[in-house]
């Protein structure tokens, strides 16, 4: 029995160093196999939320303003006769006329003699201008109904100061007035333009905001054996 356990005391310590030797290879071993040592990257698809924009067509009404040609009425005259005038002056001509100091030269007198050429009778107006003997001027006035083919003296006088001469003086004939047998008034019907506002029918893009799924790549990291390392990196 002791030369069996001595015998086995010599046979582990002669087989102690190479037991040693497997177990620190076989311990290599499992590290290169299988411990992840190594830091290798990788790449992966992410799903991840996302907002866009995209734009719809919508409708919409503006009142615009537009333009018409309005019809309405107005009144246009007509005449043959310059001015056109609804009323002209009746015919008549001046025959002559004189002026005239009163005795003693304290005042003095002007006359017209119209013919009234119209078939109509009116009232004539003279303003007379004077020039009296002092060199100046001063204005008077008559007047005198005239019928129709008959003539008339108009009479005019001022008492303060003589004439410089009979026929220093001019005058102004204001004749009674009649209807223009050419003057007419003639209703038509004319157009102007009228802006008016319709509602008209636009469109316009709206941006309108969705959240969508997407998908990127992103890159990891991870540790992988020696031996795994080598054969795939």
């Amino acid at each position: 029995m002791w030369k069996k356990l001595k015998k086995w005391k010599n046979l582990t310590k002669h087989w102690k160093p190479l037991a040693i030797g497997l177990g620190s290879a076989v311990f290599l071993l499992l590290v290169f196999s299988f411990v992840p040592i190594m830091r290798v990257s990788y790449v992966v698809e992410e799903m991840y939320q996302a907002i866009e924009t995209y734009y719809v067509r919508e409708s919409y009404t503006v009142q615009e303003p537009y333009t018409v040609m309005e019809p309405y009425t107005d009144i246009e005259i007509y005449c043959e006769e310059e001015p056109c005038e609804r009323y002209v002056p009746i015919d008549y001509s001046v025959i002559g006329g004189e002026g005239y100091n009163y005795p003693g030269g304290t005042g003095c007198g002007v006359e017209l003699y119209i013919k009234n050429t119209d078939v109509i009778g009116g009232t004539f107006n003279v303003e007379f201008l004077l020039i009296l003997r002092e060199g100046v001027t001063t204005t008077i006035a008559g007047s005198k109904y005239i019928a129709a083919g008959s003539t008339k003296r108009v009479v005019a006088s001022y008492e303060r100061a003589p004439l410089k001469t009979p026929y220093s003086f001019t005058y102004s004939v204001t004749a009674p007035t009649k209807p223009n047998p050419t003057y007419r008034e003639v209703e038509v019907i004319k157009y102007r333009p009228v802006i008016e506002y319709g509602e008209v029918t636009k469109y316009r893009f709206v941006p309108e905001e969705v959240t969508v799924l997407k998908t990127r790549t992103v890159t990891g990291y991870k540790r992988v054996s020696l031996l795994k390392y080598l054969i795939n990196y």
